[in-house]
């Protein structure tokens, strides 16, 4: 069991603690140049450093000196406010859960759950339960996969959603 520090695009000190830290996630980080290919370098951004170094002096301390590294280019984040990914999917849910009856939450749970199947992100906790990301979290690549799996289970179980020019009405 670890603490799994992760960190959202607005650079605050979010994190979620699960036990002793066994990853930490910058969501970009810029590369410097070095000398020789054979060396990486990556500017450490302030809001995660003391993380970054309590990591390290935990690895220390147990004589591990390696890290695991997925380098990877930075996401564009969802886009947010009216006529947004974020609007859009939301706006969607909202109108099946009128129809349904069914919780606000419960409903956006459940269509994330549907959209891991197209390549939503998701955690797996200890007992291995999927749990979808939270939107603060996805690109909008992510967030499409999202919406197109809402689209779906409206179809498929017939119940209507409304869309204008920019989106949800």
């Amino acid at each position: 069991m670890g603490i799994l520090v992760r960190f959202n695009e607005t650079k605050t000190n979010y994190f979620t603690m699960v036990g002793i830290m066994n990853e930490i996630v910058i969501p970009a980080a810029r590369r410097l140049k070095t000398e020789s290919k054979s060396y990486l370098a990556y500017e450490i951004p302030d809001f995660v450093r003391d993380y970054y170094w309590m990591f390290v002096t935990q690895q220390d301390e147990k004589n591990i000196h390696y890290e695991k590294l997925k380098i990877t280019k930075p996401f564009k984040p969802r886009s947010t406010g009216k006529h947004s990914q974020n609007h859009h999917a939301n706006g969607h849910v909202q109108q099946l859960c009128v129809q349904t009856g069914i919780d606000f939450e419960v409903m956006k749970y459940y269509t994330k759950k549907l959209a891991i199947s197209r390549g939503y992100p998701f955690d797996t906790a200890p007992d291995g339960a999927v749990i979808p990301w939270s939107e603060t979290r996805i690109d909008t690549t992510q967030c499409g996969y999202w919406i197109e799996a809402i689209h779906q289970f409206a179809a498929e179980h017939d119940y209507w959603l409304k869309e204008d020019d920019f989106g949800v009405l």
